[in-house]
């Protein structure tokens, strides 16, 4: 009925984990981004004010002088891309092989291989959630697994055709993203 063809690439996975940290993930997420935000700014500013008194520290206080602003700005930073980690988080968990799967969608379930020859499968039943943007369907599988589809990546049917199938055959609507 339709097959489509995607590559797993970091823009893929990038949209893959901005789509569940504003939704099913998003209390998980924002917990993650506000606490290394803070963290970095509270140990950006304590090293800071340590550096004011650095010449009256003990060899151990200026170690910890030093570790603060360094954690700090690693934990800042982390805060703020965390998005993009946790794309390359998800690809370092991704089965290995070749990253360009062929998913096709017939009357029981979703069948999917990529050029290795690694084979996954779940049926319609199994699909929690369905995320589509700009680019990509999301099919939400469970907490920690879900199939990006490319919109472009069409080689039997079409995106609209598709929308409706999936729907009905989840019984779940497709929610629009914007990200």
């Amino acid at each position: 009925m339709f097959e489509v063809v995607t590559e797993y690439d970091k823009k893929a996975l990038l949209a893959m984990n901005r789509a569940i940290n504003r939704t099913t993930g998003r209390r998980r997420y924002l917990f993650h981004k506000i606490f290394k935000i803070v963290l970095g700014v509270w140990c950006l500013a304590a090293g800071g004010l340590l550096l004011l008194v650095f010449d009256k520290l003990g060899a151990a206080e200026r170690v910890i002088t030093a570790a603060a602003p360094v954690i700090g700005l690693w934990s800042l930073i982390s805060g703020l891309f965390l998005d993009r980690l946790s794309a390359r988080a998800s690809r370092k968990l991704m089965i290995e092989g070749d990253r360009r799967w062929t998913l096709r969608f017939e009357e029981n379930g979703l069948s999917g291989e990529n050029r290795d020859g690694v084979q996954s499968a779940y049926p319609y039943g199994k699909i929690v959630s369905i995320f589509e943007t700009r680019e990509y369907f999301l099919l939400q599988v469970d907490k920690r697994h879900s199939v990006i589809l490319d919109k472009n990546g069409f080689t039997q049917g079409n995106c609209e055709d598709f929308r409706r199938f999936i729907s009905d055959k989840t019984g779940v609507e497709p929610r629009l993203l914007k990200i």
